[in-house]
């Protein structure tokens, strides 16, 4: 009874704060939606009854450290192993912290002596171009030099042990660009993998770096250097897409050509790279080359012939009077001669040859002419006009008086004995201080005798 009153007693009060004035107008009671009661929320009293827990304190660099420096230094071997790629992580996120050198160092030890010294050089190295004024530089160059007689192959030692004392300025990004890319000019096959993550992690802190064209000609020439001919391709290709402005774009679309040929052996799309480059970059200096090698290309391994001669053809007409259109002049004959089976042509050629280079090249362009009318036209006509062209044209060479007397020879072994003796005293005239000259005379003595 007396708990029954002390619920009614607790609930008439609350019924009656609610309920309205008796005069008020009744209000139309909205529609709900039955909703369950409401239940006490059980997390927010347990909360209200625990006492309050202080904020964890943020990490710091300092606590980053302290976890790989003991994570490096374990009593057990397997977790100092597995402490390295922490160490590095802690020094590449933290290249600004005190702790960084220290990290290096302590990696490229764990390196050593577990036998991976590239790695270990390139973890030195990456202290000794970051932080030059580090205390630990000294060690650092120390382990590195050490490292090099010991390990490095002997033809890199020399590049190798001059880098700690070659870099130039204290930006230590700018030193550790310059160590990479010297390594990949000087020994690209030494420290293959350390150069090439050295060049990400430039990339990855600064995208778009000022050096990038030097940092992905880089990078090229260490996939070259060490058997990835394709990774060195799409570096040199990102290069020419994402450096506009770059000197080194002609020399990008070259070495394209040059790994197609090579090391990829495909000949069709290294002639396509060759002819772009002449195309995009027809002032640079290796058009020539480009052209040159197209030529080759067609010759020896699709036996294009014709279209060889057509590449050979645009470098006498793009560099006339060098050694590159001699050469090219050169070929061009021989080919005509060897595999286009037109002699003609080659006569014509060596013709060119002599009129734009002249000299002994001009000379000996103008015998092999003669030669080619003898044994391949069967032309003593041609054989001799070409052998006389020689004696007219070069005068002073050494070849003239002898070349003369050939030519009245192939006049006389034609049945022509006017024409013969005709030349034969020219040779007198001309050189008559030669010893082809005394024998001309002889032979216009005998020629005169037996036509008597």
């Amino acid at each position: 009874m007396k708990l029954w009153l002390l619920l009614a007693a607790w609930a008439v009060p609350a019924f009656c704060a609610d309920a309205p004035p008796a005069d008020a107008p009744a209000a139309a009671a909205p529609e709900t939606h039955a909703q369950p009661d409401a239940k006490p929320d059980a997390k927010s009293d347990a909360k209200s009854d625990l006492p309050d827990v202080a904020a964890p304190k943020p990490v710091t660099v300092a606590d980053e450290w302290a976890f790989a420096k003991a994570a490096g230094q374990d009593e057990n071997a397997d977790v100092r192993k597995a402490a390295i790629p922490e160490l590095e992580l802690f020094a590449r996120r933290r290249p600004d912290a005190p702790q960084a050198p220290d990290a290096l160092l302590l990696a490229a030890d764990l390196r050593q002596k577990d036998g991976d010294w590239p790695r270990a050089m390139g973890d030195l190295l990456r202290l000794i171009a970051a932080y030059p004024g580090s205390p630990a530089l000294l060690s650092a160059k120390s382990d590195f030099l050490s490292l090099v007689a010991k390990r490095a192959p002997r033809r890199d030692q020399p590049a190798l042990s001059a880098l700690p004392e070659s870099l130039e300025g204290t930006d230590p990004v700018e030193r550790l660009s310059q160590v990479w890319r010297r390594i990949a000019d000087r020994a690209p096959d030494a420290l293959y993998e350390p150069v090439v993550l050295g060049i990400d992690d430039l990339f990855a802190r600064d995208p778009g770096r000022g050096d990038s064209d030097e940092l992905l000609r880089a990078l090229a020439r260490l996939d070259a250097a060490n058997g990835e001919p394709a990774s060195a391709l799409l570096s040199w290709r990102k290069l020419l897409a994402l450096c506009p402005a770059s000197m080194l774009r002609p020399v990008a679309q070259m070495s394209i050509g040059d790994l197609y040929a090579e090391a990829l052996h495909d000949p069709r799309a290294a002639i396509v790279a060759y002819q772009e480059l002449a195309e995009k970059f027809p002032r640079s200096i290796q058009v020539q080359a480009a052209l040159e090698k197209s030529a080759a290309l067609f010759e020896n391994k699709l036996h294009q012939y014709d279209l060889a001669v057509e590449q050979l053809e645009r470098v006498v007409a793009l560099f006339p009077k060098t050694p590159a259109s001699l050469r090219a002049l050169q070929s061009i004959a021989r080919l005509q001669r060897d595999r286009l089976n037109n002699p003609d042509a080659a006569i014509k050629t060596l013709q060119r040859l002599s009129k734009m280079h002249g000299g002994q090249d001009g000379v000996k362009a103008l015998l092999l002419a003669a030669e080619i009318a003898r044994r391949d036209l069967k032309d003593s006509g041609r054989q001799a006009a070409l052998l006389h062209q020689v004696a007219d044209d070069y005068p002073a060479a050494q070849q003239s008086p002898e070349a003369l007397y050939d030519c009245a020879g192939v006049w006389e072994d034609a049945g022509n004995t006017v024409k013969a003796i005709e030349v034969y005293k020219e040779v007198a005239t001309k050189f008559p201080n030669d010893r082809y000259a005394r024998k001309a005379s002889k032979r216009v003595a005998k020629l005169s005798a037996a036509k008597s």
